[in-house]
């Protein structure tokens, strides 16, 4: 979790700011709910996201997305309501590129410079059979292009859609479901032989 509660987090924001927003603003209660709103259903997997891109930096990561939440107050809310999950993990991801830049950390572009988010943990009902090989699949996704293990953990990690995985990253939809594609053929390549070349029970 966040350092500091959603309710002190949101009222630290409107005491803060409200006096900065200009008249034209939205009032500061519709900018505190959409920030409520956006540490209920996001702050995990944003943290997490932003994690892996900082190479498991989670206490950075916090700080990133403390940020885009007080970007997010400062914001129109009718700009984001609708996209709001795509708007958290675009900001959150500029934000992190960014201090990796700062840092001196980012080597080889936005696309490859991408750590990825920490893996799904599975759910521990799954038998033992569906629970390992679950493991090896997402032991697999790092060996996947950068690129690819980001939709692969936006899509499948994130549940984000392929219009919201295009809106983070800057691809276009087409770019993402070609990326996806390539991915999964990769992945079962992958799986298949390393079960192949695995001994038999």
């Amino acid at each position: 979790m966040i350092l500091i509660s959603n309710n002190l987090l949101a009222g630290t924001f409107q005491e803060t700011h409200s006096e900065l927003m200009p008249p034209s603003q939205p009032q500061p209660e519709e900018a505190s709910l959409l920030v409520r709103r956006a540490l209920d259903q996001h702050e995990s997997n944003l943290i997490a996201y932003t994690a892996g891109i900082l190479h498991g930096d989670v206490e950075r990561a916090r700080e990133v997305v403390q940020d885009a939440l007080l970007k997010l107050y400062l914001t129109d809310p009718d700009k984001v309501r609708d996209n709001l999950k795509a708007w958290l993990f675009t900001v959150c991801r500029n934000r992190a590129l960014d201090v990796l830049r700062k840092d001196h950390r980012l080597e080889l572009g936005n696309e490859d410079a991408m750590g990825m988010a920490v893996s799904f943990d599975p759910d521990p009902s799954e038998n033992a059979v569906s629970h390992e090989l679950y493991e090896r699949i997402w032991d697999l996704v790092d060996k996947l292009r950068p690129n690819q293990k980001e939709v692969i953990r936006l899509k499948f990690t994130h549940d984000c859609s392929y219009q919201q995985i295009a809106d983070i990253t800057g691809l276009s939809v087409g770019n993402v479901g070609f990326i996806m594609h390539m991915a999964i053929k990769k992945l079962r390549e992958l799986l298949n032989r390393e079960l192949a070349s695995s001994p038999a029970n």
